[in-house]
């Protein structure tokens, strides 16, 4: 008796156990013992709790078959509709039978059923895309044949399960026949193609001449044809077109030819030659920037040539950097108080020299070519001679739109002359000035309604030595303009020393630059003017030569379209350009010039006996006359504050109206009824009292410039020439 009682404890374990397989091992036995201890006295209650767990377990099975084939359904005969679903009610409505189904009869029933795995394809090199759609297929409907085969085996099958089974029957029939098809078929073409290759080889065995066309019309390799097979011979003509026009290494140390065409340039004398490359394959068959890296090794089959980034440095800071800026903001406002059709705003800059007889380009392109290679001739440097260069000013007009804002587009004018027979000083930039107001392509932008110049010209320079406000040539140069072409105002503003680079005018040095791109300046277009040694030995054969030599280059840049605006470009001759420098009044300039660090305010004054009447409103309109000195300010919890300090995070200038409205709040903080340009300027805070005139309490940007000033005390008029002054530099600070 305790043997069947241990029998009938392994039995009823097992069939808990199956049914409670979501529970832990734990959990499970403590249920189990609390179940075995109720039943364990009646062997009749025994059994029926088995045969209720068994049952349980099977249609447990059932109901996840059913799930299983009702979230991958797809075929229109079977919808969710049809499926039958198996709750708690059903599980209670169906009688406790002792009906088990053999392992054995399942496992025939399931293999009568053809499965994916009998319907796989054969491997091959390429893929069939019908068949295995077709398989796939088939996969599908074969396993849900085998979930309503084990339904109608384990006794829960419905009408329309039978007639799902019937009709997915039916489907398995068909596909199987359409995938014998389709494998027919393709091992019958793939017996046709080689018993057409045989017939050809045998054909070109017989025939060299018809073998060679059919080489060259059908190819015998597989998959698309690189570009080295259908172009043989385009390394070497990437390296041809590196070649031309190149030049030698900057610093000598390496014998490498530096090419100054960009990949687009390449890409378009490509194509003149017949190669039709996409951009990206033509990269690649350049040397990679870095070899190990990941887009560096596909760089496979290369020609040496690579690829030079220009470099493109951060900005440097400068303590004066926001002060100076603000002042330029100022000037601004104003040009968009009073619109384009009264002030004429240029920006003037000059840019880097260009060689003659080397590559004008070397690192202005985005995109450079490098050429490396040994190089055979005997004399490989290329160098001309000294100082053999020509020094483009370039001056950029920019408009004012109807809105009021100072744009970067307008007209260019370039004036090119000989680095060696010509300096760059501001008595050049005052002719050049006086010259681009007079060309027709500057009409809009410096001429007012009656073709004068307009009464507002606002300047934005570089802060170079032949372009700074502070200095005396420049002072002088710029009276010229004002009294030349009677002007209400006359400014010019520089940014801080390394944030030149905001200036409007370095917009137009990119496409000016690309121009350049594989141009060399002939330098012996008349014959030679130098000896074995470089030196000179026809002075005026040679100024012929720079004159030819910029007027290439003129040539080329007038060419150049900058936002739909023209560009003008000239050569100017050293022995057209007056280089005597203008006087200096002292007492007209007491009246009529505010000049600081970074800016030189020159306007008209109210007495018409000195200046005539004014072109403009300009005085009703801004009766001080001069722009203030900005101010920096910090918003704090009892409202605006002056700060000292420039390097504060959250200072702000403000506009020019916004100074002008804060003006008596300046006053009253800082105690004091007059204040320096400089006041709020760093690098200059330690001398503005040196530089202030005790009498007057005027400001000069330096000792010398206030002590001319201080002469006019002494009632008599004073006349300051230039020419005796020192070189533009900074006098005693």
């Amino acid at each position: 008796m305790s043997s069947n009682k241990s029998k009938s404890y392994i039995v009823f374990r097992d069939a808990f156990l199956n049914c409670h397989k979501n529970l832990s091992k734990e959990n499970v036995y403590k249920l189990l013992n609390v179940e075995w201890n109720k039943i364990k006295k009646d062997d009749e209650l025994i059994q029926q709790h088995i045969e209720i767990y068994s049952t349980k377990q099977k249609l447990n099975l059932a109901k996840n078959t059913l799930l299983l084939w009702t979230n991958n359904s797809n075929i229109n005969s079977c919808t969710q509709s049809d499926v039958v679903t198996l709750d708690d009610c059903t599980l209670s409505s169906i009688a406790t039978t002792t009906n088990t189904i053999s392992t054995a009869n399942t496992t025939t029933t399931t293999n009568t059923i053809p499965t994916a795995n009998t319907t796989t394809i054969t491997s091959s090199n390429h893929p069939c895309t019908a068949q295995e759609k077709l398989c796939n297929d088939l996969a599908g409907v074969n396993e849900r044949v085998t979930t309503l085969m084990q339904l109608k085996q384990i006794g829960l099958q419905t009408t329309e399960n039978e007639k799902q089974l019937k009709i997915l029957l039916k489907q398995q029939k068909s596909m199987l026949y359409q995938l014998k098809r389709l494998r027919n078929s393709a091992a019958a073409a793939k017996r046709l193609r080689a018993k057409k290759k045989h017939k050809l080889q045998a054909i070109a065995e017989s025939h060299p001449e018809v073998g060679l066309v059919l080489k060259t019309s059908f190819r015998q390799d597989k998959g698309r044809p690189s570009v080295d097979d259908t172009c043989p011979d385009l390394l070497v003509t990437i390296e041809e077109i590196a070649m031309l026009g190149g030049a030698v290494d900057d610093r000598r140390r390496t014998e490498t030819v530096r090419s100054c065409l960009t990949l687009d340039d390449l890409r378009e004398t490509l194509k003149m030659k017949g190669y039709d490359i996409k951009r990206s394959t033509l990269y690649y068959r350049l040397l990679p920037r870095r070899a190990l890296s990941i887009d560096g090794k596909k760089h496979i089959r290369t020609v040496n040539v690579r690829l030079q980034k220009a470099q493109n440095n951060l900005h440097k800071k400068h303590e004066d950097g926001h002060f100076a800026a603000a002042a330029i903001r100022f000037a601004k406002d104003l040009a968009t108080l009073f619109g384009n059709d009264c002030v004429f705003f240029l920006s003037q800059d000059d840019k880097c020299k260009v060689p003659i007889g080397l590559p004008a380009a070397k690192k202005q392109a985005p995109l450079l070519m490098h050429l490396d290679y040994v190089i055979k001739l005997p004399d490989h440097d290329f160098v001309i001679a000294s100082r053999h260069q020509l020094t483009p000013s370039v001056y950029a007009a920019c408009l004012i739109n109807n809105a009021g804002d100072v744009g970067y587009s307008g007209p260019t004018y370039i004036a090119i002359r000989s680095a060696k027979h010509d300096k760059s000083v501001s008595a050049n930039h005052r002719d050049d000035f006086n010259h681009l107001v007079k060309l027709k392509e500057f009409n809009t932008a410096a001429l007012d309604s009656s073709n004068t110049v307009k009464s507002i010209v606002i300047i934005t320079v570089d802060g170079g030595p032949d372009e700074n406000p502070r200095f005396p040539k420049t002072l002088a140069s710029s009276i010229d303009i004002f009294k030349t072409h009677n002007l209400d105002a006359l400014f010019v503003l520089t940014h801080a020393p390394g944030q030149s680079a905001f200036n409007a005018v370095e917009r137009r040095m990119a496409p000016l630059s690309h121009d350049l791109s594989g141009l060399i300046l002939p330098h012996d277009n008349f014959g030679t003017h130098l000896d074995a040694s470089g030196n000179t030995i026809d002075f005026e054969l040679e100024k012929k030569n720079f004159e030819k030599a910029g007027e290439v280059l003129a040539e080329v840049w007038s060419n150049t379209v900058i936002d739909s605006h023209p560009v003008i470009t000239s050569y100017v001759n050293s022995s057209f350009t007056s280089q005597v420098s203008s006087n200096i009044d002292e007492s007209w300039c007491d009246r009529h010039v505010l000049q600081s660090q970074y800016t030189l305010q020159i306007v008209r004054c109210d007495s018409q006996d000195c200046c005539g009447e004014w072109r403009s409103n300009f005085f009703q309109v801004f009766p001080q006359r001069f722009l203030p000195s900005p101010v920096p300010f910090v918003r704090g919890s009892s409202g605006l504050v002056i700060i000292t300090n420039d390097s504060e995070q959250d200072q702000f200038y403000g506009s020019l109206f916004q100074r002008l409205q804060l003006n008596k709040l300046i006053h009253k903080q800082l105690n004091s009824s007059s204040i320096p340009f400089d006041y709020f300027c760093t690098s200059v805070k330690q001398s503005i009292s040196k530089r202030t005139c005790e009498i007057c309490n005027k400001y000069f940007p330096s000792m010398e410039r206030r002590k001319n000033h201080c002469k006019i005390h002494k009632s008599k008029k004073v006349i300051i020439h230039t020419e005796i002054l020192s070189s533009d530099k900074d006098e005693n600070e």
